[in-house]
């Protein structure tokens, strides 16, 4: 029997399964979620958060209208969102929208306030940070299979399908990051095209952030090119 594969436009009833494919998408290679370092002591979990920011619309690397849902016999498998880089504002979360994260949870202003807190801190107090500098006017982020649905070559249709939303919306070229040491990422996103662009190692992070992190790798596909 052959296999019906299928993409979509995420809505707001997908918020459930993009909130786990968020939170997939965030663990590798170091499997561990970055926001629940930010989380520390507020009660509240990764996936709570998620949620939240999704259903706030609070995200700089793509809300739920910028999802595009992978379905393999009519059930979600794996999302990745593609959208247009905030120019103002790099970093994964759209601060102004932290007071609505602070009522969705029930979070004191107090609690509100260490998390803006730790957010800052974790990069630098820059909402520019340079390493996060989109090379394209088109970024892919949170790109994820649910792990019962890999190793069957999925992550590939999907990024495929985000890359020609990419293309139908005029866009020249399309960025991904990845975090040094993915390697099963890295080779997904080679396998559609994408080429190394620029390379942060472990120092540039310890020297400017103070913190021990493997590094990242952005990417850039120019979407004029045919894909395979």
């Amino acid at each position: 029997m052959s296999i019906l594969l299928t993409t979509r436009k995420a809505t707001s009833a997908d918020i459930p399964f993009l909130t786990q494919i968020e939170y997939e998408a965030s663990l590798p290679p170091l499997d561990h979620c970055f926001w629940e370092d930010l989380l520390e002591d507020t009660g509240t979990s990764a996936l709570e958060f998620i949620e939240a920011e999704l259903r706030t619309d609070a995200s700089n690397w793509g809300n739920v209208s910028d999802f595009i849902v992978l379905e393999e016999q009519g059930k979600p498998v794996a999302a990745a969102a593609g959208y247009v880089p905030n120019s103002e504002d790099y970093c994964p979360l759209r601060l102004s929208q932290l007071e609505a994260i602070a009522q969705a949870l029930n979070w004191s202003s107090a609690t509100a306030s260490l998390f803006r807190d730790r957010y800052l801190g974790l990069f630098g107090g820059d909402l520019t940070p340079f390493f996060l500098t989109p090379q394209a006017p088109w970024i892919i982020e949170n790109v994820a299979v649910l792990p019962e649905a890999r190793g069957r070559g999925l992550g590939k249709t999907l990024l495929q399908a985000v890359l020609e939303e990419g293309r139908a919306q005029g866009h020249s070229h399309a960025g991904i990051m990845v975090i040094n040491g993915n390697d099963r990422a890295r080779h997904a996103y080679e396998a559609v095209g994408f080429k190394p662009y620029q390379t942060f190692y472990a120092d540039y992070f310890s020297e400017q952030f103070n913190i021990e992190f493997p590094g990242v790798t952005k990417f850039g596909l120019s979407l004029s090119t045919a894909m395979e």
